[in-house]
């Protein structure tokens, strides 16, 4: 059997399924009404609609490339316990176990988007399987900053700022490194998801509440859809007033240089404004932490560590709210959340180990005094 091409990804596109699985997905997608019920894809994400897709046509052309395809059978006949298996072996080739585990994991969701009436336990235990002996290629450990210390860097970049801002009033990078500040402390204690985050808009999610502020998400607008709110934290409300009361406005008015591929996005009234004027874009916000987090500590801190970071902080630190993390972190449950208290535990006894070392140690440099006395 020839195995999938390994010197770029394989998709079979939509129009390239067979006529029945076409059919299938089109009834999936389908909405529903108050007198019928939707697809089983019909309140699928845009994102998620396109991972799936990606990952089915994947299937698709290795049961192609395997010789196994057949497109006259019915949609997810070929999806069965040797095949699975098979897949499996090709995918261990090429990408890493997380990679492997997701690829599965959106076979699943079409399988039971194609075939509802199937039972796919099976499938679901497979995927679950290797999703709990999927191990990240770049551990996070070495890398989870407590969040104590992100927050301290997000005041830090704020004070230089308004220093800078005193001694050269009205220039652009007090106002730019203002606003990273701020988005680092923000960050380091309500850690949102990416989209969420930067789509923040003044009014609609971010509102004032008697001297302070809340954010509020609506349903629709999370990835587990469902509402998510949370206060500004006391400590960062005159920092946010200063923000946008000064500097905002100043990055409003920048006309720095623009990318001609990216399309000009009016602010309206996103909150994260970049210096060309613009609702800040991932990138931008990815090069934000990249200057002052990697001088820190060495390695970036991106937007989503940011997440393990605080989980982490909280797991280690105060344990026995450690389940609150998963209302924080906007997971359905707690199992997906546990992860970071294994990870805060293996901290935990890195520093035990550590101290018995050292004190050890010690006690073998210590002189010993009143030898040969009576």
């Amino acid at each position: 059997m020839a195995a999938m091409g390994t010197s770029r990804r394989v998709g079979w596109r939509v129009p390239q399924w067979p006529v029945a699985d076409q059919a299938a997905w089109a009834r999936a997608q389908r909405p529903g009404d108050f007198l019928e019920e939707g697809g089983a894809a019909a309140d699928w994400r845009p994102a998620t609609l396109r991972a799936v897709v990606g990952g089915y046509g994947r299937w698709l052309a290795f049961l192609a490339q395997e010789g196994l395809h057949d497109p006259v059978v019915a949609p997810g006949a070929q999806i069965t316990p040797a095949t699975v298996r098979r897949y499996v072996e090709v995918l261990r080739s090429q990408c890493a176990s997380v990679t492997q585990a997701g690829y599965v994991a959106w076979l699943c969701m079409m399988a039971q988007a194609l075939a509802p009436g199937q039972d796919w336990r099976w499938l679901q235990a497979v995927q679950a399987r290797l999703q709990r002996q999927a191990e990240p290629v770049r551990q996070k450990r070495a890398r989870i900053v407590p969040a104590q210390e992100l927050l301290q860097l997000g005041f830090d970049v704020m004070a230089r700022a308004e220093a800078s801002e005193a001694a050269q009033p009205d220039q652009p990078l007090p106002a730019r490194d203002f606003r990273d500040g701020l988005m680092i402390a923000l960050l380091a204690t309500r850690p949102l998801r990416q989209r969420n985050f930067l789509g923040i808009e003044i009014g609609r999610h971010l509102q004032r509440l008697g001297a302070g502020f809340v954010l509020v998400f609506e349903g629709t607008e999370t990835k587990n859809h469902r509402p998510l709110e949370a206060s500004v934290p006391p400590q960062l409300v005159p920092a946010l007033e200063r923000y946008l009361a000064l500097y905002r406005p100043r990055l409003l008015q920048s006309r720095g240089s623009r990318d001609p591929v990216q399309p000009v996005r009016p602010p309206g009234h996103h909150l994260w404004i970049s210096q060309c004027g613009m609702p800040l874009s991932m990138g931008a916000q990815r090069k934000a932490l990249t200057r002052h987090t990697t001088p820190r500590f060495g390695h970036l801190v991106n937007a989503h560590l940011f997440r393990d970071c605080v989980a982490t902080t909280v797991a280690h630190d105060d344990p026995e709210h450690v389940r609150s993390t998963a209302q924080l972190l906007g997971h359905d449950g707690f199992e997906t959340t546990e992860r970071y208290y294994i990870v805060a535990q293996a901290h935990q006894a890195q520093r035990q180990h550590h101290d018995v070392v050292a004190a050890k140690r010690k006690a073998l440099r210590r002189p010993v005094t009143g030898r040969g006395k009576s």
